[in-house]
């Protein structure tokens, strides 16, 4: 699979390229013609969402005070797409990270006020799993019914998340 990513180019435009790597050395530019290729969640119709399951990687690392949210602005990002797949009747599990825990799961940095705030936002219910991995985790996901949103708890807890191992 190919990989993507922005880099910023120091030109007159002073605007981001997307780039795909041509070796394990160098990147090349993307041509425009294979932006135009590029889909979006949009792309899918309902006939591919309905009763799939759709795993959605968001960025909820939201500033806390205690257990309370100081700012839900990235929370909020996500809900265009989930409330898309969700009106599709995907099944969609939201996986994130807060934080640094350093030893494993620490309460302070659970998703639970995450969760809590998207489901306010969404208007519905986002049940919180009690891990990211695991067989209570897929028992939920199983399941779970179309339109359903269930929120992985912290990939943090995992020394893989922050050492990028398999």
């Amino acid at each position: 699979s190919v990989l993507l990513a922005l880099a910023a180019t120091v030109a007159t435009s002073s605007a981001f390229v997307p780039v795909a790597p041509r070796s394990s050395f160098g990147f090349r530019p993307v041509s425009v013609f294979e932006l135009e290729a590029k889909k979006s969640i949009e792309d899918l119709s309902e006939d591919e969402l309905k009763g799939k399951k759709v795993l959605v990687r968001c960025d909820v690392n939201v500033p806390l005070d205690g257990k309370t949210i100081t700012d839900d602005t990235r929370i909020r990002s996500s809900i265009p797409t989930i409330e898309y797949l969700v009106g599709k009747g995907a099944i969609v599990t939201v996986c994130s990270h807060l934080g640094r825990p350093k030893d494993g799961p620490e309460d302070k940095f659970s998703l639970s006020p995450c969760a809590e705030r998207m489901s306010e936002l969404l208007g519905k219910d986002v049940t919180l799993a009690p891990d990211c991995v695991g067989e209570d985790v897929e028992k939920i996901v199983s399941g779970a019914k179309e339109g359903d949103v269930i929120m992985l708890e912290n990939t943090r807890f995992y020394k893989e998340e922050t050492k990028n191992e398999p």
